[in-house]
């Protein structure tokens, strides 16, 4: 028997694409045959073109699909005889790029159209959160469970130290990770600090993050910035692991105002390095959080500008909430993530 992994895209620093490698290697490491098969491969990626799999396709192997978005792959997924498991990392809504990018907007609205498709040719469909999970439920998926994101955090130990000693030079720093998307919302981090700003001069924010497929929303962003006349915003782009462990470093506080999650790793890594986090109460966001952080369910930007000022200024409300979520990080522990992924998969060996 083979295990094998498919999905549109493989890149290097993508949380998804991080777990498609990480789960080759243990599959390996277990014995089993695997491969990663994807339409679209950056050239620093080890995988095979997605039609190479029918060459090995057989009702004796596993197919394991990771769907986050629509692409030819679903109706590959769907003609092929082997046993699957579907890892959805949940398909962001269209409407949140209408006008930003029509193109991105109608590949994810056919993600979701697949989706509903694929409801009765998998045999077993795992969100990587609750919220995924019950999306699924609601699909039609007859069975259904949660695996997390299995991140291996003993790669997360070399800082790149000309960051760190550029910036850490008493200032707070403020910290967003995500992609620079409409549902990201970027735009409601930077009025929570255009008022703290206020309140703390000595202060910046840092959204880390790609823009790609989202210039028009990243050029809102930059007239924002130039409209309010905020200094210290550092739109720092999409940058390299040893990059992003960095500003992790630096991060006083993390910041989070998306409307729209799956999951949200950079949740998980702020537990990881021992930063406070405020985020709104959304989709995956509380899920992932379970009761840990400081969920707010109002923008009021002013009351958040004061929520991140007393989190920094009072020590005990801080180290309250890094207690708290040090706790919520053992359920991301690395080798319970390989256990759940282990019991998943003989559901599906079992099945013969």
């Amino acid at each position: 028997m083979e295990i094998h992994q498919i999905l549109p895209t493989l890149s290097p620093g993508d949380a998804i694409g991080n777990e498609v490698v990480l789960i080759r290697d243990v599959l390996k490491s277990w014995g089993y045959k695997s491969e990663i098969f994807a339409i679209n491969v950056h050239q620093s990626m080890k995988a095979l073109y997605y039609l190479e799999h029918k060459k090995i396709s057989s009702e004796k192997n596993i197919l394991i699909y990771h769907l986050a978005i629509g692409s030819d792959i679903s109706k590959y997924v769907m003609s092929v005889p082997d046993r699957k498991i579907l890892l959805y990392h949940n398909i962001t809504p269209p409407h949140f790029f209408y006008n930003i990018n029509d193109n991105l907007a109608m590949v994810l609205q056919n993600g979701r159209n697949e989706l509903k498709l694929l409801a009765d040719k998998i045999d077993i469909a795992l969100g990587d959160s609750e919220y995924n999970r019950l999306e699924l439920e609601k699909m039609g998926y007859p069975e259904t469970g949660v695996l997390p994101l299995i991140i291996d955090f003993s790669k997360y130990d070399r800082p790149n130290t000309k960051i760190i000693s550029e910036y850490d030079d008493g200032w707070t720093n403020i910290l967003f990770v995500g992609r620079i998307a409409p549902n990201k919302k970027q735009e409601d981090v930077i009025k929570c600090f255009y008022y703290y700003k206020a309140i703390n001069p000595n202060s910046r924010l840092f959204l880390v993050g790609g823009f790609n497929g989202s210039e028009v929303y990243y050029n809102y962003l930059q007239d924002l910035i130039d409209h309010l006349k905020i200094k210290d915003i550092h739109l720092v782009g999409k940058v390299d692991f040893a990059d992003l462990i960095s500003y992790y470093k630096l991060a006083d506080i993390f910041l989070c105002m998306s409307e729209h999650e799956g999951f949200c790793v950079p949740l998980i890594e702020s537990m990881h390095f021992g930063v406070p986090i405020i985020a709104y109460n959304s989709t995956a966001i509380p899920y992932t959080m379970n009761g840990t952080s400081i969920l707010v369910n109002k923008k009021c930007y002013p009351e958040i500008a004061e929520m991140i000022n007393l989190v920094l200024t009072d020590k005990n409300l801080r180290d309250r909430i890094i207690k708290k979520q040090t706790l919520r990080l053992k359920n991301f522990d690395y080798q319970n993530g390989l256990t759940l992924f282990k019991e998943q998969l003989n559901k599906v060996i079992h099945k013969w």
